[in-house]
């Protein structure tokens, strides 16, 4: 334990750090005025911040939980990783609070010559709405439409369309499909067809993470998809899915869905260059934690219990 300096010490010490930190002198200066070595004033800066008479902080003045930011982003080795201080620790008050994040994190690095592609969901529909306009032109619509219109991809892509000069991509068709000859029947229509030929020109793709256990996911509730089809997934390890790709808790990829949706293939997505998943709440956790464990994405925008709970794993 480093011993503590006396009290005639420790005020020259508040001095020289007063000049240095608050006033902006250089150390040079500081030897000039105090008749001190500039080494020595560089030892007595040292021996302030060892003792605890200097003491820093670094602060979001944006919501953003900072430290724990950076703990992800390092813990997951991602891209960008920005964890959200949302004040209460349940599903529904994650979306504002994400959506305006999510949103915040695409004005930053979203440029003229991107092409931004989104899936659908709760959350995403609050970015939407946070969003008071667009650096990019095109937007396309990843995957078909789940869950009630007003959350659906569709959705999403029409409010960030009435923007200026956005270029749309949509999927007027259900992202599940009955069976293999109906999907093919559907990316076979000039609408899909032109939405389909965009995932290559994606350059940033932001999504929700749909849970399948503990049961949250839009996806999971398509009416094309039967109980005995949600059985048989959860039986063969799927707890989550991004982009209507669907993933166990190591991360392996399940690709039995695959052909009955109109959506982007996993192949398709990890060429994507920025991949964003946009999730939180505590029955997220677990599809959050296997989705970054599959590298499905390179990015993550949550909340800061959520992002405590994937660090402490």
């Amino acid at each position: 334990m480093t011993q503590q300096p006396g009290p005639g010490r420790q005020v020259q010490i508040a001095q020289i750090a007063t000049e240095y930190y608050l006033h902006g002198k250089t150390r040079v200066e500081i030897a000039e005025e105090t008749g001190l070595s500039r080494f020595k004033i560089g030892r007595l800066l040292d021996e302030a911040v060892e003792a605890g008479i200097v003491r820093f902080e670094i602060a979001s003045t944006t919501g953003v939980d900072l430290a724990l930011s950076v703990k992800v982003k390092e813990r997951f080795d991602l891209e960008h990783a920005v964890v959200a201080s949302v004040p209460v620790d349940s599903d529904s008050a994650m979306q504002e609070g994400l959506g305006r994040a999510a949103a915040a994190l695409l004005a930053e690095i979203l440029t003229d010559d991107d092409v931004l592609g989104l899936t659908s969901g709760r959350t995403l529909n609050a970015m939407a709405r946070a969003m008071h306009g667009l650096p990019c032109r095109n937007v396309v619509q990843l995957a078909g439409i789940a869950g009630p219109l007003q959350q659906s991809g569709l959705e999403v892509i029409r409010r960030i369309s009435a923007f200026d000069g956005v270029r749309p991509w949509p999927i007027y068709a259900s992202l599940v499909m009955s069976d293999t000859q109906a999907a093919d029947g559907a990316r076979r229509q000039p609408d899909v067809r032109q939405a389909f030929d965009q995932f290559k020109r994606v350059s940033v793709a932001v999504g929700a993470v749909g849970s399948w256990v503990p049961r949250n996911s839009l996806m999971m509730e398509n009416p094309a998809l039967s109980e005995s089809d949600r059985k048989k997934l959860i039986a063969r390890g799927v707890v989550a899915e991004f982009a209507a790709t669907l993933v166990t808790d190591s991360g392996e990829v399940i690709h039995d869905l695959e052909s009955r949706c109109l959506a982007i293939s996993e192949n398709q997505l990890r060429t994507v260059p920025t991949r964003i998943a946009v999730a939180g709440g505590p029955s997220k956790s677990r599809a959050i934690r296997a989705v970054l464990t599959s590298g499905l994405v390179n990015s993550l925008v949550t909340d800061s219990a959520t992002a405590e709970r994937l660090l402490a794993v």
